[in-house]
């Protein structure tokens, strides 16, 4: 093994007659009707519970808010409150419910649904019993427009019953290494047992947005498909964050009386993907926002290889000359004060053919910075 070296408005007091009194009457009828609707513009809730929507514009009492920013490569905690309480969490949860679905191996196998899961309490992508769907659309629903019965039918499939699924959930959070959160459902319907905490949030966020298809459902803005039985079907995206905000990826809305406001936002840029989670928090989304910018100020990407290019010249085992690199950029996030002193190992595949097609991974790459392991990457001969 070589290790390469890089450098690298005032309503004026007056008589008022009976009529300018009914006129102002009216007119306070009408403004307070436009000032509902447009309040209702501003903010979205992602409802769990119908009742809830005569609450929509309240933050949940009794209980703290907090949030987390984190760096989304490395799991830097770059900004904090209340970080560690367990709080409830409402749709926030189904980030967990779709990773998992993510990583079973079974996004293209069928799902019918059961009787059980239609008509389940909250919002809804109203599916029928008997219906047939693919496992990847129902996440489509899941995250798009946050299914509770498409979320029950996830978990039902993939964990025979809701017990077993929140068995997975919690093992998923416990091989991670978080000890304030607990599941006991896959939609985040209120229950007391049913909890995390932002920093466990932020962490499981960073994690899921690594794997590719959990990135990409999350950032879609509208999903068009068909089920097995041919019917045309659109879920629109309710995260307006990935039009308001630049660079937006993702991620979930979650709302419950008791919850409050729960937002888990994430965005990339420059190679740098910043998270942020706040909880119970009545402006989730200019906090969001703000979490956001802050995260990218204390950051900076730095490009480490470019697509296509060769980084590196190798000979294999059997002479012949690997010109090595990258099928996509590689990028490491740094805080803004860090230095980069970089150092790699390349190490080749054993019983590489004699004639190495280009595009084929022959190894691997692993980058140190001072000596610490920062990264580990396949390499290819390009």
């Amino acid at each position: 093994m070589v290790r390469f070296n890089s450098s690298r408005t005032k309503i004026n007091k007056k008589m008022i007659t009976i009529f300018s009194l009914v006129s102002l009457i009216c007119l306070a009828l009408v403004t307070g009707i436009y000032a509902n609707c447009v309040g209702n513009r501003q903010i979205i809730p992602d409802t769990q519970n119908v009742a809830d929507n005569n609450n929509n514009m309240q933050t949940s009492k009794g209980s703290k808010s907090s949030y987390v920013v984190m760096e989304g490569s490395r799991n830097l905690v770059l900004d904090r409150e209340n970080e560690n309480v367990q709080l409830p969490m409402a749709s926030t949860t189904k980030v967990m419910t779709a990773y998992i679905a993510c990583i079973s191996g079974k996004l293209n196998e069928v799902v019918t649904i059961p009787k059980c899961v239609v008509g389940i309490e909250g919002s809804s992508v109203y599916l029928k019993e008997g219906e047939k769907y693919k496992l990847i659309d129902l996440v489509y629903g899941l995250m798009l427009q946050s299914g509770n019965d498409a979320a029950e039918a996830i978990a039902r499939f993939l964990g025979k019953d809701i017990k077993g699924f929140a068995d997975i959930m919690n093992s998923t959070a416990r091989k991670m290494g978080l000890k304030n959160t607990n599941f006991v459902n896959p939609h985040g319907l209120h229950d007391d047992n049913h909890y995390t905490s932002a920093y466990d949030l932020a962490y499981i966020t960073c994690e899921v947005l690594k794997n590719e298809d959990f990135a990409t459902i999350c950032s879609t803005k509208a999903h068009k498909f068909q089920t097995i039985s041919g019917e045309n079907k659109c879920y629109i995206n309710k995260n307006k964050l990935l039009n308001l905000y630049d660079g937006c990826i993702g991620v979930k809305t979650g709302f419950t009386k008791k919850a409050g406001r729960c937002l888990v936002s994430a965005s990339k840029r420059n190679g740098v993907t910043i998270v942020s989670v706040v909880l119970n928090k009545y402006d989730m989304w200019r906090m969001s926002m703000a979490n956001l910018d802050r995260g990218f100020s204390l950051t900076k990407g730095v490009n480490l290889a470019k697509a296509n290019e060769t980084f590196a010249k190798v000979e294999s085992p059997s002479g012949q000359i690997l010109n090595l690199g990258f099928l996509r950029d590689i990028n490491y996030a740094l805080l803004k004060d860090e230095t980069l002193n970089l150092t790699y190992d390349i190490t080749l595949d054993k019983n590489l053919p004699n004639n190495i097609c280009k595009g084929k991974a022959v190894g691997k790459i692993e980058f140190f910075n001072d000596n610490k392991l920062i990264l580990q990457e396949k390499i290819y001969n390009i």
